[in-house]
């Protein structure tokens, strides 16, 4: 759902009746935003929820995957599952990659930014603390750019087959936070052919495929073992509170030597 004038560009969300909101972004050509941040800062976590489909969805996928290769951003694609039941003329879509908890996740998000279960896509939700239209470069750049430097340092390395990641608060303030793991897929290339996206062909990097809860950190410093990674797949470490409603993102790291991906 794109429409172009001249010199502004539209970009909309979806009104669904499950409590989805419908946001407008706007796009204004000119001056390409920059990121301006230390490299001491720490990586700041860049969630995109997306869909398949959803037509205004693969601008924001292009960008997340110019993201996934920026040093000091980990980017992840999370695919929802309301879109996957939208009749657009005669036929729908179910994404292979979409899931209820992905879902759930958003809604928590948007409780926590918008005080709203409602959601959107796309939306960009960045360290936890800001959300953007998910093709909005300066929406998203603004907020990278703007939050604090992440409190827990999070370092993965890996020994022969025995990958780990190391994580570590400079007091014991941020004890309780979840250090969670999520397996990424590195790249898929999908021929849509029913719904909105019908006849396209979309593509997308560090699609989430599963979050698993590694384990609590009790100390100022920890080691979590982290599961093995099949072919074509990666994994970003994420430490952030949650208890129904989800905090901002204290650390996030992508898991060693797999970062960063190709591009075409």
């Amino acid at each position: 759902m794109i429409k172009r004038a001249k010199k502004v560009t539209l970009l909309a969300g979806i009104a669904l009746s499950s409590g989805a909101a419908f946001i407008w972004g706007v796009s204004i050509p000119g001056k390409a935003p920059q990121l301006a941040r230390a490299a001491t800062d720490g990586p700041v976590l860049v969630e995109l929820f997306t869909s398949q489909g959803c037509s205004s969805c693969p601008p924001a996928e292009a960008l997340l995957r110019e993201l996934a290769q920026t040093p000091g951003v980990v980017a992840i694609e999370w695919h929802v599952d309301y879109w996957d039941t939208l009749v657009h003329r005669g036929s729908s879509w179910k994404d292979p990659f979409s899931s209820r908890a992905f879902t759930a996740r958003q809604r928590a998000y948007n409780r926590t930014l918008r005080g709203t279960s409602g959601v959107y896509t796309p939306q960009s939700v960045i360290a936890g603390q800001a959300e953007a239209v998910g093709s909005s470069r300066a929406q998203i750049f603004r907020a990278i750019n703007a939050v604090p430097s992440a409190p827990v340092h999070v370092e993965t390395q890996q020994i022969g087959d025995r990958a780990t990641a190391q994580v570590a608060g400079a007091s014991g303030a941020h004890q309780g936070a979840d250090v969670h793991f999520v397996r990424l897929l590195k790249r898929h290339d999908t021929r849509v052919s029913r719904g909105e996206n019908k006849g396209r062909d979309l593509s997308g990097v560090h699609v989430a495929l599963e979050r698993v809860k590694l384990g609590t950190l009790e100390n100022t410093a920890q080691q979590f073992e982290l599961p093995p990674l099949k072919p074509n797949e990666t994994c970003a470490i994420i430490v952030q509170n949650a208890d129904g409603w989800l905090g901002p993102v204290l650390g996030a790291a992508y898991c060693p030597n797999l970062h960063p991906v190709e591009s075409r």
